[in-house]
């Protein structure tokens, strides 16, 4: 969603996923688009694994580096170590790139909907810290975004909000 919505201002968007499933999707979604693999694609990889970002052959590649933007679009709170994903994302910034995120603000755990789920929202606080921390904390800001989404299953309905949050590479 982040790469599609940022496509028409950019020269190329690269999308890393630990899934390979994902990672279909998203290349067959750019395919679809009409767009070449130099405009957009992703590869599987893990820029968080905890011994460094994998596979380490690929991702060491200067091409990987060097980013205006990196964003994460709803996945934050899948990460293990979401502090550690940002740290990597921003290591891959030029200086004075942005870390764009949107996520969950915290809620309740989700009955029967955990599979892969880590943290039930990020506060603005830990989100603040966690981009500065990074390196990224310059200029930034959270905002709310609407009235959130609404999730139903057979036995609940559920409101979540989201949250956007930038900050800038220190150059």
């Amino acid at each position: 969603m982040m790469s599609k919505a940022l496509a028409p201002y950019t020269t190329q968007c690269v999308g890393i996923d630990i899934s390979e499933n994902m990672v279909a999707a998203y290349n067959s979604q750019a395919e679809n688009q009409g767009l070449s693999h130099d405009e957009m694609h992703a590869i599987v990889g893990d820029l968080a694994a905890a011994d460094g970002p994998q596979p380490a052959d690929l991702l060491s590649d200067p091409s990987f580096f060097g980013f205006d933007v990196a964003t994460v679009g709803g996945g934050l709170h899948h990460f293990a170590d979401p502090e550690l994903a940002a740290a990597r994302l921003v290591q891959r910034l030029r200086p004075g790139g942005v870390l764009l995120v949107w996520d969950f603000l915290p809620h309740g755990p989700i009955h029967g909907h955990q599979y892969g789920v880590m943290h039930h929202g990020l506060s603005e606080e830990r989100v603040r810290a966690m981009f500065e921390g990074a390196g990224a904390g310059k200029g930034f800001s959270l905002e709310v975004l609407g009235s959130g989404l609404t999730f139903s299953s057979s036995d609940e309905v559920m409101r979540r909000e989201i949250f956007l949050a930038r900050g800038e590479k220190e150059a």
